[in-house]
């Protein structure tokens, strides 16, 4: 059974598509993490977003999954273990993600300032 959304994708407008499919709290770190190209396990990504709950980065995945940003590749053999890699379709979204990190840095000191730690 296909995940439902919630809230159904705006095709009325560019931004919400967009943000549709990248502005969850993780999958644009999603994303970021397997832009490499290289594929990496469940528990690999886990270990590199421990901030974020397991679950919630298996529900993104799978709606990643659905989207054709990110393909799962499930490998059969007495252990059972699938792989995540980004798309062609989730690398064309790369230079969005780029853009934001820029910001992030360019911006990082008066954020800092406010919410310190």
């Amino acid at each position: 059974m296909a995940y439902q959304k919630k809230i159904p994708v705006d095709l009325n407008c560019p931004l919400r598509l967009t943000m549709s499919l990248i502005g969850s709290k993780w999958k644009s770190c999603l994303l970021d993490e397997l832009r490499s190209g290289e594929s990496m396990r469940p528990s690999e990504i886990h270990k590199r977003l421990p901030e974020a709950a397991p679950r919630v980065l298996d529900i993104q995945l799978k709606q990643m999954v659905e989207d054709g940003l990110v393909v799962r590749t499930i490998y059969p053999g007495l252990l059972l273990h699938s792989e995540y890699a980004i798309t062609d379709l989730g690398r064309s979204l790369l230079p969005i993600i780029d853009a934001m990190l820029a910001w992030g840095e360019e911006h990082f000191d008066l954020f800092r300032t406010k919410y310190g730690r």
